[in-house]
C-alpha cells in the first residue's frame, strides 16, 4: 500500500485503474438525519450509470439536499438539484431488476436521466425495461448492503399530498467509501494479454483520445475497467 501511495507521488501522469469485479464494485455511504446507509454500486454491470452518479458524488452535489419524495411501500427519491447535470444514456443489463434495496435512475421517459434516483423499498420490477407496462423504464445501478432499516425509517414518515416529507430527511453527506483503505481495487496500469475492443466514456460514446476522463475499457472477454487520467 504504502508503495504505491508514493509511486504516484513523484509520477507526473497516471493512470488508475478500477478493476470491474463481485469483489471490487464501488461503495457510496450517505449520511443523512435519519441515519447512515451503504449503497454498492454495479460498476461492471452498468459502467455509464456508475459513473455518472461517481462523480456528482466525488463533487459533494448531492450533500445537504433531500429525499424529496417518499411514497410508502414503494421507494424514496432523491437527488433534486440545481443546477441540473447533462442527461445520459439508459443504461441496461438485464441480470439487474428493480428489487427491494436496489437503487435506480428516476427519469421522465427514454435517455432523460441525470441525478435523480430513488431507492426501491419493495420488488418493483415492472419498472424493469423489459417489463409492460410503462414506457418510463428505470436503469438499476446498485444494492443497499447495510442500512437498509434507515432506508425504511425514511419510507414511513409523514408526507404530504404531493409525496414530499413533512419533516426534511436531509443527505448531510455523500461519500465514496475509500477504495485503497476497503478492498485495494485501485491499482497502476498493468501489462495484459487481454484484447482492448473499444473505449467509451460516460456518456457511452466510442473515443479514441486517451486523455479524456473518465473512461471505460472494454475487453474481448467481457472485463471492463474504469480509468481516470490524473495529470
Amino acid at each position: 500500500m504504502k508503495k504505491i501511495l508514493i509511486t504516484l507521488l513523484f509520477l507526473p501522469i497516471i493512470l488508475l485503474l478500477t478493476k470491474f469485479n463481485v469483489n471490487a464494485q464501488t461503495q457510496v455511504d450517505f449520511h443523512t438525519n435519519y441515519g447512515d446507509f451503504r449503497i454498492q454500486l454495479y460498476d461492471s454491470l452498468v459502467p455509464v450509470t456508475s459513473s455518472n452518479f461517481i462523480n456528482l458524488v466525488s463533487t459533494e452535489f448531492y450533500d445537504g439536499s433531500l429525499f424529496h419524495r417518499v411514497i410508502d411501500n414503494f421507494m424514496i427519491q432523491g437527488g433534486d438539484v440545481l443546477p441540473t447535470p447533462s442527461i445520459i444514456v439508459d443504461e441496461f443489463n438485464s441480470s439487474l431488476s428493480n428489487i427491494q434495496k436496489t437503487i435506480s435512475m428516476a427519469n421522465s421517459g427514454p435517455n432523460t436521466g441525470t441525478c435523480q434516483f430513488f431507492i426501491n423499498l419493495t420488488n418493483n420490477t415492472y419498472l424493469d425495461f423489459d417489463k409492460a407496462p410503462f414506457s418510463s423504464k428505470h436503469p438499476v445501478f446498485g444494492i443497499t448492503i447495510s442500512g437498509f432499516n434507515v432506508v425504511q425509517d425514511i419510507g414511513n414518515v409523514q408526507t404530504n399530498s404531493n409525496d414530499m416529507p413533512i419533516d426534511d430527511v436531509i443527505m448531510d453527506s455523500v461519500r465514496i467509501v475509500d477504495a485503497l483503505l476497503s478492498n485495494n481495487n485501485i491499482f497502476l496500469e498493468t501489462v495484459t494479454n487481454n484484447k482492448l475492443i473499444r473505449i467509451i466514456d460516460m456518456f457511452g460514446k466510442e473515443i479514441t483520445n486517451k486523455k479524456k476522463s473518465p473512461l471505460f475499457y472494454i475487453y474481448e472477454d467481457g472485463t471492463v475497467e474504469k480509468r481516470i487520467v490524473i495529470e
